[in-house]
């Protein structure tokens, strides 16, 4: 498959009154066409700022981004106004028109763009059908709940037919519940018409529903970036583990990191196992406590769905003596469990 998008040594630095601030350094992309992208970080990781580099409408200080075999900063003014046609963008806020009903909302951008308003209005109220929204046509936004209006921000941001679509926190301002039914739209619009999605999220909960990879940035830079389900078995930086192995989402990292079991763990060596769709359903642990008449102690356990598939995880305490502790990981390791070991701070 085709990359759709490559970053290379992308920084951007932005001036102050007294400093110059460092906001992303030295990232380096492919996102290949037809795929659903996470890129994922706390507030101020640089997730904004990376995500308007994609489109130029942040220039990078340095690095280049291609698009579509187009490289953005050989592109003249008009080149970059029709590339960016082809790159659709929905937003926390999702940016309606507050004076206009969601059917003009949805012909604003191909009316600006001299499609005719016959043909305007018929595109649109497909969109509005395929998003679910046909009778809230003649509806303003205000009259809409929040879900609603990012259905009709998706429906305008599909209007000129884009083959990329930019989702910057489009779920943030959700509950889950229709959270859950934006990540599903988005599915079916990559599914039924190949368009290429990037989801910038500070939720690892999205991107364990949606995303096939993802990039984890820390501090405005890449830690990790793979497979979604790669890094849920193997996460290997700080920011990946504290993501997967505490099982909490980048904005609860401070607030919650005194709640954690995984902090509060004493003994000498902690094994992290993965489970696949097979082996969740089996009792494991138990059976390989009879088979090696070795007890464990389990400190943490949980189970995601990683991509329609669900993936368990448990930490546990072993007991001394380097025998058992080997009868225990020859045991698990034979049972085709993936094993690796952790400390007893994820920080370390």
């Amino acid at each position: 498959m085709a990359n759709v998008i490559e970053v290379q040594g992308l920084s951007k630095r932005f001036q102050t009154a007294d400093r110059e601030v460092q906001a992303l350094k030295d990232i380096n992309l492919q996102i290949e066409e037809g795929d659903i992208y996470g890129i994922i970080g706390m507030s101020g990781a640089g997730k904004s700022t990376l995500v308007r580099c994609l489109n130029f409408l942040e220039v990078p200080t340095e690095g280049k981004v291609t698009v579509r075999g187009k490289q953005l900063d050989q592109l003249s003014e008009k080149e970059l106004r029709e590339e960016r046609t082809q790159i659709g963008m929905i937003f926390q806020g999702f940016n309606l028109l507050m004076q206009k009903n969601v059917l003009d909302n949805v012909c604003f951008p191909m009316v600006i763009h001299g499609v005719k308003k016959q043909d305007a209005v018929a595109c649109a109220k497909s969109l509005l059908e395929m998003v679910g929204l046909s009778s809230k046509e003649t509806s303003y936004p205000a009259q809409l709940s929040g879900g609603q209006q990012q259905r009709v921000a998706i429906a305008r941001a599909l209007a000129l037919q884009p083959k990329i679509l930019l989702c910057d926190e489009a779920t943030s301002a959700l509950d889950p519940q229709t959270t859950n039914s934006i990540l599903q739209l988005l599915k079916k619009i990559n599914q039924e018409m190949g368009i290429t999605i990037i989801i910038i999220t500070h939720q690892m909960s999205v991107v364990r529903e949606i995303c096939h990879h993802v990039a984890i940035l820390e501090n405005g830079q890449i830690a990790e970036k793979g497979l979604v389900e790669e890094i849920f078995v193997h996460p290997k930086s700080r920011a990946a583990k504290m993501l997967v192995i505490e099982g909490r989402d980048p904005d609860e990292w401070e607030a919650e990191a005194e709640k954690q079991e995984v902090h509060e763990l004493h003994e000498s060596r902690r094994l992290r196992i993965v489970f696949s769709a097979n082996s969740s359903y089996e009792p494991v642990i138990a059976n390989m406590v009879l088979a090696t008449k070795t007890p464990v102690n389990i400190l943490f356990a949980d189970t995601k769905d990683v991509g329609g598939v669900a993936r368990g995880q448990m930490i546990l305490g072993l007991p001394s003596g380097e025998e058992a502790q080997a009868r225990i990981i020859t045991y698990l390791k034979g049972h085709g469990l993936e094993v690796e070991e952790v400390a007893g701070n994820v920080d370390a």
